[in-house]
């Protein structure tokens, strides 16, 4: 057996539904950068303080929670591409409303906090849609390149957008970062509405190749047309296919798997469920409310700082994009992406003890390991899941990395106002780790 060459590709590139999702997610999380940035010093505007960005992020997180299953639900019913649409355009109006708001500069607390949660329930509804949406626009053998391209250009983004962020709420005002925010809503969603077209296109193309599309490959051209089309998804998707099935499909007759009949017997998505919740327990409290607090107090670095805390970290995931694009048809996925988990709770433990310059280099470290790990093992899930169930799955995954998520920022924001930015950071680092040698050990994943 030959040694294994990482090797590049940017053949997703070449499909134009692809590429308009690609841009979609681009702008979008230029945009997520100036909320995150401008949030926390909006709260600050107001005369809050720790444990009062704890308490919206957690509002945030239980309204993104609450509506995650059902964006999967309508994702394997009316398509991923609608779901995403609503989602954008929901989260627009939110956003500008936070606009309104901090330019009246009136400290209404409360008003934000009811639009924050407002973002939260657009956001659940999003995620699920996009994991959905690649694999029908893709195929198979392009997928895991696509998934590391997507993972390059949203951390490109993110890693310009905190630098600038930072810098528009220090000269101008968190009031202008969030406008920035609502404008780019505007252009994601504008993108996707063009992926629409892209897949009528190509599905007239692929009826004029006559029996090429009918050829029953999974990832064909007419599948790639199926962005809005869950019975077509449907069809492709055969009766058993699942997370852990080795079949290509079932004979035609049986009905399909549901989604509980797939959890009960599929050790792969279960280990992967456990593994998700238990490595998100408490990052979620660490990035929103412990980074702020490092950045602002213990550093004195201020927005600014943040920002580049921030960018640090996404520049190390446009490098792990890269890394793991390359990666296709590398053996024993599962356990390179719990390798590489270990070493992102290692970088995020050493994140408070060296200084500003310590904490970027970490941050660059955790990035690139992180999207290692989560590129690699959503392209398993995903190839590994029936078309008619990727959206249920793909929730299923989201929601076991964000259920704990209110707890963490309001934990975050207590445990920062008694013991100091670190012990989050320590925390975080060892439930990391304890979740990445757990998968390790799981054979139905490491084997993969």
């Amino acid at each position: 057996m030959g040694r294994f060459r990482p090797r590049l590709s940017f053949a997703p590139l070449r499909v134009r539904g692809y590429r308009l999702l690609f841009a979609a997610e681009l702008v979008s999380v230029f945009g997520d950068a100036f909320h995150a940035v401008a949030l926390p010093f909006l709260v600050y505007q107001f005369g809050g303080g720790a444990r009062e960005l704890g308490l919206l992020v957690a509002a945030y997180g239980v309204c993104r929670l609450a509506t995650t299953p059902l964006g999967g639900i309508l994702s394997d019913r009316i398509g991923p591409r609608r779901v995403m649409l609503v989602s954008d355009l929901s989260r627009m109006v939110c956003t500008a409303g936070i606009v309104v708001v901090a330019v009246a500069d009136a400290g209404n607390v409360l008003a934000v906090v009811v639009l924050v949660a407002g973002t939260g329930l657009g956001s659940g509804l999003f995620q699920p849609a996009a994991y959905a949406i690649t694999p029908r626009l893709l195929p198979a053998e392009q997928l895991q390149a696509g998934n590391g391209l997507h993972s390059t250009a949203t951390f490109a983004a993110g890693m310009v957008g905190p630098g600038v962020a930072g810098i528009v709420v220090a000269l101008l005002s968190p009031a202008v970062a969030f406008g920035v925010d609502a404008v780019t809503f505007a252009v994601s969603a504008a993108c996707l509405a063009m992926i629409g077209g892209a897949a009528r296109a190509t599905a007239l193309a692929a009826t004029a190749s006559g029996d090429r599309a009918a050829s029953g490959d999974r990832a064909g051209a007419g599948d790639r047309a199926a962005a809005d089309d869950p019975a077509a998804a449907g069809d492709r998707a055969g009766a058993g296919a699942g997370p852990g099935d080795s079949s290509g499909g079932s004979p035609p007759g049986p009905a399909p798997i549901g989604f509980w009949q797939l959890l009960r017997e599929s050790a792969l998505l279960r280990t992967v469920l456990v593994v998700t919740a238990a490595a998100n327990l408490t990052v979620g409290g660490m990035v929103r409310v412990g980074l702020p607090s490092l950045s602002s107090v213990d550093l004195g670095a201020g927005a600014g700082g943040l920002g580049g805390l921030l960018a640090a970290f996404t520049a190390g995931s446009l490098v792990g994009g890269l890394f793991s694009a390359g990666l296709a048809g590398l053996p024993r996925r599962g356990a390179t992406a719990m390798v590489a988990g270990l070493v992102l709770g290692a970088a995020v433990a050493l994140v408070p003890f060296a200084g500003y310059p310590g904490a970027v280099l970490a941050l660059v470290t955790a990035g690139l390991a992180s999207t290692v790990t989560n590129v690699l093992v959503i392209t398993i899930v995903q190839q590994n899941t029936a078309a008619h169930l990727l959206g249920r799955v793909m929730s299923a995954i989201v929601f076991a990395a964000l259920s704990l998520f209110p707890l963490s920022a309001v934990a975050a924001g207590l445990v920062v106002d008694r013991y100091g930015s670190t012990a989050v950071f320590l925390a975080t680092g060892a439930t990391l780790l304890a979740a990445f040698v757990f998968g390790l050990s799981r054979p139905e994943l490491r084997r993969q």
